[in-house]
């Protein structure tokens, strides 16, 4: 049955696309100099709380991030293969999930 070769099709097919598609992403956000967190839409209400608690530093960090990707971006080049290399993209800085827990909280005392 379907049910049963479930973990096999999860194992076999979709992991292995998973890890290849997280690979190209932060290849392309090395490119750029960019994590992760960056990319995320600040109309969430959960990202715009996480972001509102940064401290200056990460703040300024964050904004320099962006404004670099905005630069390479429009001379249409990327950051060297060395610079590439320090990147780590999907190395986290946002409380996202204390912003989420204290969001959902709110909502369940209203």
């Amino acid at each position: 049955t379907f049910a049963s070769q479930k973990p096999l099709i999860m194992n076999r097919i979709i992991r292995p696309l998973a890890i290849w598609y997280q690979n190209k992403v932060g290849a392309e956000l090395a490119k750029y100099g960019l994590k992760y967190h960056d990319i995320l839409n600040e109309f969430d209400p959960d990202v715009d709380l996480a972001v509102s608690r940064l401290t200056p530093e990460e703040l300024s960090n964050r904004n320099k991030r962006m404004m670099r990707a905005i630069d390479i971006s429009a001379k249409h080049a990327e950051l060297t293969p060395e610079a590439q290399a320090l990147v780590k993209p999907f190395e986290g800085y946002l409380p996202l999930e204390r912003a989420r827990t204290e969001r959902l909280e709110k909502l369940l005392h209203k």
